[in-house]
Parts: C-alpha cells; structure tokens; sequence
C-alpha cells in the first residue's frame, strides 16, 4: 500500500513517477523490474522510492490499480460486448505492454511472491443467498475476465477469439 507521504506529492512529480513505473513495468516483468532503473529516470532517492512504496511489489500493485481504473472505462451496459470491444482495440491500447506482461506473466508473480497485493483476492465469491442478478453479473465479470486472459494468451487468435463469443 502506498505511503500517505506518496498521495501528497505534487501532481507534476507523481505523474511522472507513474510514466516510469508504467515504462518500466512495460519493458520489464516483475522480476527482472530494477528499482535502481525507476529511480534514476523519475529523478528520485532510492530512499524516495521505498518512503513512497514498502517494495517494488507495492509500486508494481499502485501502477497496476491505476491502470485498470483506466481500462475499466471500456464497461457498458453489456460486459461481453465492451469486452470484445476493449479487445479489438487492444493493438492501439497505451497499456498493451503492460497489460501483456502483467496477464503472461506478473499476475502469476504477483500472485506467489506478493498475494495479498494479488488482484484476484478482488474478485467476490457468491454467497448462497445471491439473487439471480448477482450470479449473472458475477458470471460475466468472470467470463469477460477469462476472455481477456484468452486474448493474452493466443494474441495470434484475437480475431478468432472475438468473434466466437460474438456469434
């Protein structure tokens, strides 16, 4: 969890070390991510960075949080039919590299080195009392879910993978 210290700095400078986590984190998975390279690009203290975040695991979680608060604006009144939207436009997405390391392979680090930090810990389980309304939505949060992994994971069958769950 970022420090209170990190969400008082200056816009100007928390921007820019949100455009170096995000390059850095686009260029390199988690493990091979260097806080001595973040630092020395967003003109900061290696003592800065760890004031700001308790590890590069927490930078990695903030940068991550930030750009799926982003992506998520692709939602609409039909889950499936944003997601193969979202989908489709992924060549064209600022995030794609990012997204594309993190669904290869930092969701799986992040999970076993960091798994409280762990996106997946988000996802609801259904109580049994759940309306149908619940259990459709919670179905389609995790199919669209599951969709997108698929994308990542056969980017050579985008079209393919699109146009399945279209039809």
């Amino acid at each position: 969890m970022v420090s209170p210290t990190f969400e008082k700095l200056k816009p100007e400078k928390k921007d820019r070390l949100k455009r170096v986590l995000i390059e850095e984190f686009s260029n390199y998975t988690l493990d091979q991510a260097q806080v001595a390279r973040i630092v020395k690009k967003a003109g900061i203290s290696r003592g800065s960075f760890y004031t700001y975040f308790s590890n590069l695991y927490d930078a990695y979680h903030w940068t991550l949080t930030e750009i799926l608060q982003n992506v998520h604006h692709f939602r609409n009144a039909d889950p499936l039919a944003g997601t193969i939207a979202f989908i489709e436009n992924l060549p064209h997405n600022p995030y794609y590299d990012f997204l594309d390391k993190y669904f290869q392979i930092n969701e799986t680090l992040l999970r076993t080195h960091a798994p409280e930090l762990s996106p997946r810990q988000a996802i609801p389980t259904l109580e049994p009392t759940a309306t149908d309304q619940t259990v459709r939505n919670w179905l389609a949060m995790i199919s669209t879910h599951s969709l997108i992994q698929e994308r990542f994971a056969f980017p050579d069958h985008a079209d393919d993978i699109c146009n399945h769950y279209a039809n």
